[in-house]
């Protein structure tokens, strides 16, 4: 679920592992200033149907692992102890995990955050509005994180006069 809200979301994993049920509704996922990174300003992404989808269907899991309904000040993602969130370290295990299992190389825990990001870039997204909601401070910052294809540089190549 972690993930899935980062790469939904350009959201960063501690970001997203702070989460609790009442910063997720429908419409929006509210990551509020004291989550976000330098815990200067609260932010706001839109929820797309794609998330909200994974987001009921993990409801029903964290039902049952719980064994009750969540409250606002439950986090999404539950520690290991009663009252905690899942710490960013034991994400990032069971990620390196993951991708020695796939076969999988170069993937970091900003992978999914860079893949947010870069993609919707890529669909034509104004760093601006990239910038609103990836919680980024100026375009310097941001800019660090989009990937150029090389099918990208070929065409801006092709468009030189």
């Amino acid at each position: 679920m972690v993930a899935e809200i980062c790469r939904r979301t350009g959201c960063r994993i501690g970001e997203a592992t702070q989460l609790t049920w009442g910063m997720v509704s429908e419409s929006a996922v509210t990551f509020q200033r004291g989550i976000t990174k330098g815990k200067l300003a609260s932010r706001s992404v839109p929820v797309t149907p794609q998330l909200w989808e994974a987001l009921r269907s993990w409801k029903v899991t964290w039902v049952v692992r719980q064994g009750r309904e969540p409250v606002a000040d439950d986090y999404l993602v539950p520690g290991r102890f009663v009252g905690s969130c899942l710490s960013t370290r034991s994400f990032m295990d069971a990620l390196e995990r993951a991708t020695a299992e796939s076969g999988l190389e170069g993937v970091s825990s900003h992978s999914f955050r860079r893949s947010a990001l870069t993609s919707a870039h890529n669909a034509g997204v104004p760093l601006r509005v990239l910038m609103a909601l990836s919680g980024h401070k100026s375009m310097a910052a941001l800019q660090r994180y989009l990937e150029v294809t090389p099918a990208q540089r070929e065409a801006a190549a092709a468009s030189f006069a």
